[in-house]
């Protein structure tokens, strides 16, 4: 992190370039984990090539351009070499009993909407049997296990397919190649840790207190428990489909934008209490992480908590910590803890857009928010309130119009490799449904905040009715924009890497190019290069 500069900030000029450490660490580390994903090798030859390169880098300092290469081949290297040591197979099995019984290592879990039955992942932990390490996809019947648990399951197996298409293509970007369907549990090999178990007892906790309410809405509860818990499997399916034909399914998940508001709530609240900054920081760091936590660890939530704790860490430090290096370091850092994160599409999906927010949507919402020449040359004293009214309008509309078209353009490519379908429509609607989201998240944070005690479950339902009213309204919006005709584009990639290597170009351009003075080179740029891989890569459907 550099001294703060109040001539250049966040540059990424070529001078200035190297000064960005975050960057040189993230990009080849997400490039080598990509590529082994895609090709796959032996470690060895990996980790050979990440020496040697590493070894020619330390020989070669004092040419900068042949160091400057010989790391990225090292980053590279040794990203793709971790990568393989922590992922498990990708090759495709031979199932050749369709009923087996296997001890599965507990991932992930989570209960279906109706309560009887559960899925996950999971890996399978028999070191003498045909399958060891495999990543399965579990669907069982029963209570649902937390996280960390070893379980005796039985029930039928089958392999997955490389080629596959709709949810088993998701499953396979997971890294899953084994589905268990049918599954029971036979019994408890080894218990899941007391922290786990916390972090379920209290997810299930905050569901039943966020869907209690004063009056008769079980889709309401639904909204606001999917809207604070960060899981879209809870929608109904109405509003499910409405969102996500609207691009707007993403204000369900945890991301940046529960983050900055719980953070801000809780800085205003340590303010008025006046409390020291560092220990009220701190504090407010572990609360977000525990948050972070219950609510499942998704890759945009943890990204989310890992820039606020870099951009926080800068700033008591009287660093200058611009956004775009606290992004590269959350994407580092994950990718150290969980290398296999490269391919999910959560993961893809929320760097991109931030990507594009960060880099072109925001700095082309500071040229449309520039003044004109009316409000240049009309004296303050002079203004009207129906003219700064009208200015404020314009500068609200066009910088949100210009953050949500650069998270769209950044994230098309990956919504139509993964799930065959883009929405255009999303620029706008987004920037209605953005703002009004806030609404039902604060009142959703003041509602867990009466959580506890017991004794304001009243009012903590009032704020959850209201709170399922406003989502209510926000679902009508999104069903009714979902009506508009062709708001939704539907195709089919060429291949199945076609979509983040789309997303690859696009995220290039955007950085190529992030320092552009105009509209056009910032967004139009993107857009053109957008249009033409869609038109090289997509098989249209109706």
């Amino acid at each position: 992190m550099a001294r703060p500069d109040s001539l250049e900030q966040d540059s990424l000029t070529p001078d200035r370039f190297g000064h960005c450490p975050s960057l040189w660490l993230a990009l080849p580390l997400l490039l080598g984990c990509s590529v082994d994903a895609w090709i796959g090798v032996a470690p060895g030859p990996w980790l050979l090539s990440g020496a040697a390169a590493g070894i020619v880098a330390w020989a070669g300092r004092s040419r900068a351009l042949l160091a400057s290469v010989m790391l990225v081949i090292a980053g590279t290297c040794l990203g793709a070499a971790w990568h393989q040591l922590r992922t498990p197979p990708a090759e495709t099995p031979v199932v050749r009993r369709p009923f087996v019984e296997l001890p599965v290592m507990i991932e992930r879990a989570s209960p279906r909407a109706d309560g009887e039955d559960w899925t996950g992942l999971g890996w399978i932990t028999e070191r003498d049997g045909p399958y060891f390490r495999r990543r399965v996809a579990l669907s069982a019947r029963g209570e649902c296990p937390a996280e960390g648990a070893e379980l005796m399951l039985a029930g039928g197996l089958i392999a997955i397919k490389e080629d596959a298409e709709g949810h088993d293509a998701w499953l396979r970007s997971q890294g899953a190649t084994l589905k268990l369907r049918g599954g029971r549990v036979l019994g408890e090999l080894a218990p899941a840790s007391r922290f786990a178990r916390w972090r379920q007892a209290q997810q299930r906790r905050l569901d039943t207190w966020l869907r209690n309410m004063p009056w008769d809405d079980p889709d309401g509860g639904a909204l606001l428990a999917a809207t604070m818990l960060g899981r879209t499997a809870l929608l109904p399916a109405e509003a499910k489909e409405a969102f996500a034909t609207t691009g707007t399914l993403h204000l369900f998940a945890i991301s940046g934008l529960h983050i900055a508001g719980m953070a801000a709530g809780l800085l205003w609240l340590t303010r008025r209490a006046r409390l020291p900054e560092l220990p009220a920081g701190v504090a407010i760091l572990a609360l977000l992480w525990l948050y972070v936590q219950v609510t499942g660890a998704s890759p945009s939530s943890v990204r989310a908590w890992i820039m606020a704790a870099f951009l926080w860490g800068g700033r008591v430090g009287e660093r200058d910590t611009p956004a775009l290096q606290s992004l590269a370091l959350a994407c580092a850092v994950t990718l150290m803890l969980s290398p296999e994160a490269c391919a999910d599409a959560g993961f893809q999906l929320s760097y991109a857009a931030v990507l594009g927010i960060i880099v072109a949507g925001g700095p082309a919402a500071e040229l449309c928010a520039r003044p004109t020449e009316e409000e240049r040359l009309t004296p303050a004293a002079a203004q009207t309130a129906r003219q700064r009214l009208r200015w404020r309008a314009r500068k609200f509309l066009l910088g949100g119009l210009c953050v949500s078209l650069a998270a769209t353009l950044a994230g098309s490519p990956l919504t139509l490799g993964h799930f065959g379908t883009a929405s255009w429509g999303g620029v706008f609607v987004n920037l209605v449904l953005v703002p009004l989201s806030e609404i039902p998240l604060m009142l959703g944070m003041a509602s867990v905040a009466c959580g506890v005690s017991d004794g304001l479950a009243t009012p903590a339902s009032w704020l959850n009715g209201l709170a399922g009213a406003w989502l209510h309204a926000m679902t009508w919006i999104a069903d009714q924009a979902a009506q508009v005709p062709g708001i939704s584009l539907h195709a089919q990639t060429r291949g199945a890497h076609a979509g983040p290597m789309g997303a690859a170009l696009i995220a290039v351009v955007y950085l190529a190019q992030c320092e552009a003075k105009s509209l056009w080179r910032l967004l139009g740029i993107p857009a053109a290069c957008l249009l033409a891989w869609m038109a090289l890569a997509c098989r249209w459907t109706s």
